[in-house]
């Protein structure tokens, strides 16, 4: 992505009870339209990379759920607060983007330039919503594919 990275943000869930600190968040950020985010979040999920999420506070109410093989949710226990999902470290050993935050999250942070990049897993968008705008519209074939070369890259 070319976008210029943000060099640190503070972000805290919507009960304040967990403080992250986000490394080098990438302004460009994709819409996901697959079956997990649709359920998770009932619509596409937002997601801006970063290079790491560092929990400050309240590391004893973030809980994890692991939807998938290849990425782990972190939320907010008391409000419910989706804040981040990391991809497994045995499978994305590039030392960029390996975590994804929710725009939404960094919004409430002060975070105004995000901009939507591209939005993946199109074939299992629904009919009933659609962006304005032309970005590049991946398929979830072409998301994995993409994920997979991203993921090896020093």
């Amino acid at each position: 992505m070319a976008s210029q990275r943000i060099p640190k943000v503070t972000a805290k869930c919507r009960c304040k009870k967990v403080v992250l600190e986000i490394y080098e968040l990438d302004p460009g950020f994709a819409a996901c339209h697959c079956s997990t985010c649709q359920f998770m979040h009932s619509g596409p999920g937002f997601g801006g990379s970063c290079n790491n999420v560092k929990i400050v506070q309240g590391t004893e109410v973030v809980k994890k759920y692991n939807p998938s093989a290849w990425a782990t949710w972190h939320f907010c226990a008391t409000c419910g607060t989706r804040l981040h999902y990391e991809f497994d470290k045995k499978l994305w050993k590039n030392k960029h983007n390996r975590f994804v935050v929710s725009v939404g999250l960094l919004y409430e942070a002060g975070v105004k330039n995000f901009k939507m990049i591209e939005e993946v897993s199109y074939d299992e968008k629904p009919p009933y919503y659609c962006f304005a705008g032309q970005r590049p519209k991946l398929t979830t074939s072409q998301t994995y594919a993409l994920y997979a070369f991203d993921s090896q890259q020093p």
